[in-house]
């Protein structure tokens, strides 16, 4: 066996060892009833994908106040609406308040992706109400402990500046039904938008935020309408796994002594006879 004959077979086990790491992949997330991720408390996975193993957890937090209120967020209920997607009951459950709101709570969905480091590309509301605009915000702080939202002061009133001090982001926001500033009854079926975000890791999180709007965002502080809206879905775009071994979603992480995974240790283990079975066959020629 030549060297060059060689070193092709320990190419094509490395290819063979790269091909078993998933994908950087986009998931949908689907929060209706028929969709792919149950209903908390219990937590969301993708469906019909051997690849995808983490889980995505949601959970709701509403704040009373209005402009530059100091209110701490409190936990919320987040309810199934069937079809439309999810709502949330932190100020009242008839409609429009079980959706989520911006009227007399401003009430967030809290999305936490594990150890994926996503960028969140895509949403859906599945039932809205009035002027229906939203924000999409990331955690910039701590990665190893995530937001404490119990200990995070309302949003509304904040500048740019001091949500990044709070440890977020606001990564873009959107008009929803099309009509800037309508303050009516007037309710909208499902609606999709771009998030606009490019899918990069400077702009990834393990922790999102989708919110009603509060005045913090491209459709500016004057904007002070109320907000309803169910969540239907969220796209992610994985673009890495903080505590994971190698990619996102499947891989766990190694054992704490750093051993290989048997399958590993047997490639490596083909490799070397071979670099073996080579020299020797060298030597004597």
């Amino acid at each position: 066996m030549t060297q060059h004959r060689f070193r092709s077979i320990c190419l094509g086990l490395l290819v063979g060892l790269g091909a078993g790491a998933p994908a950087l992949a986009q998931q949908q997330y689907n929060f209706s009833t028929s969709g792919n991720c149950n209903f908390p408390p219990a937590t969301c996975t993708v469906a019909g994908s051997a690849t995808v193993a983490d889980t995505l957890i949601i959970a709701g937090y509403g704040a009373m106040g209005t402009t530059g209120n100091t209110a701490k967020f409190t936990a919320a209920t987040i309810t199934d609406q069937t079809t439309s997607g999810v709502g949330m009951n932190a100020d009242g459950t008839g409609s429009p308040n079980h959706a989520i709101d911006n009227n007399g709570y401003l009430e967030t969905l809290l999305l936490n992706f594990e150890g994926n480091n996503v960028v969140l590309t895509g949403l859906t509301t599945g039932w809205s109400q009035g002027d229906t605009d939203l924000a999409v915000m990331r955690w910039i702080g701590d990665a190893s402990t995530g937001p404490d939202m119990l200990n995070t002061v309302d949003f509304r009133g904040k500048t740019v500046a001091e949500l990044a001090t709070a440890g977020w982001q606001v990564m873009s926001s959107h008009d929803m039904d099309g009509t800037s500033n309508t303050n009516t009854s007037t309710t909208y079926g499902a609606r999709t938008a771009s998030t606009g975000i490019a899918t990069t890791a400077a702009n990834s999180s393990s922790w999102w935020m989708v919110s009603a709007y509060f005045g913090v965002g491209s459709l500016g502080a004057s904007d002070s309408m109320r907000d309803y809206f169910k969540l239907q879905s969220v796209t992610a775009h994985c673009v890495g796994a903080s505590t994971h071994a190698g990619g996102c979603n499947t891989n766990p992480p190694p054992p704490p002594n750093g051993t290989p995974e048997p399958a590993t240790l047997a490639l490596v283990g083909l490799a070397l006879a071979g670099a073996g079975m080579t020299r020797r066959k060298l030597r004597k020629a």
